[in-house]
């Protein structure tokens, strides 16, 4: 099958990228030749100011979705409408407030300015400072506006009372899903209307893209609405089981290169 034409949306995290910054060469190349007759669009919850240099490695020239799709917009294209989500920030605050015990700390972001409430030794990876303005302190005091999300790093068992938490207080107002369970919960707190899924959809209306020409990969429970909505859905090899369970591919038998391998062979097919 000839690829052109299609949407190939692709996750970074966990999907070209593991451990922050090693990059899927492989994959990358194949992307950045593809792009020339498709629409390759990187889905992520990173913000722009750290998935650009991938962008700009590809030479995309289409939409970028961030912050799993709190931010949508088309770095070269001004024409393309721009779309920025957010949650109330009284309700972050809210939430903080009754959780204080549990929670380590907390960052949120609107755009590239970014606001942290307590600087830990883990932080900053999650953090992507680069390009980005950093500022710590107490966050209803240096939040200026509602941010697009926020990071939630709290205790080892806090989960349940976090997620009783949020289903109580907010009443599907705003969610809350699990990152990583580690040495620390990570969590997201976010508005129900963010989501991979509704950005691809934009991206699909505006160019006007049938959902038959549709490819979305990824890995994270943050992918699982994308790839409910993608013709073409695929898992990578180390997704989460919550994801494996909704994509019709995987990409087996292939610990490196995955997105290549199953782009390569989509079009042999």
């Amino acid at each position: 099958m000839e690829l052109r034409n299609f949407l190939i949306a692709v996750d970074l995290d966990g999907t070209l990228v593991t451990g922050f910054d090693r990059v899927d060469r492989k994959s990358i190349r194949y992307l950045k030749k593809l792009a020339k007759n498709n629409f390759v669009v990187i889905a992520t919850g990173r913000p722009y100011r750290s998935s650009k240099y991938y962008y700009d490695m590809m030479h995309l020239d289409t939409p970028i979705i961030n912050y799993n799709g709190a931010l949508l917009h088309h770095p070269r294209n001004p024409s393309f409408p721009k779309q920025t989500i957010h949650v109330p920030k009284a309700d972050l605050f809210a939430f903080m407030q009754a959780n204080q015990e549990q929670i380590e700390t907390v960052f949120c972001e609107i755009e590239d300015e970014i606001y942290l409430s307590k600087w830990t030794p883990y932080i900053k990876p999650y953090l992507h400072l680069e390009g980005g303005n950093l500022q710590i302190g107490d966050l209803p005091t240096i939040l200026p506006n509602d941010p697009n999300g926020a990071i939630i790093f709290s205790k080892l068992g806090s989960e349940q009372q976090l997620l009783d938490d949020v289903k109580r207080r907010f009443q599907g107002r705003i969610l809350l899903r699990f990152w990583k369970i580690n040495e620390v919960v990570i969590s997201e707190f976010y508005n129900p209307v963010t989501s991979k899924r509704a950005a691809l959809q934009k991206i699909c209306d505006f160019y006007q893209i049938p959902l038959t020409k549709t490819i979305a990969i990824g890995d994270g429970n943050n992918d699982i609405e994308m790839i409910q909505f993608a013709h073409y859905s695929v898992a990578m090899e180390n997704a989460h089981e919550d994801l494996k369970k909704e994509a019709k591919h995987q990409t087996k038998h292939v610990k490196k290169h995955g997105v290549y391998y199953f782009l390569k062979q989509l079009q042999k097919c």
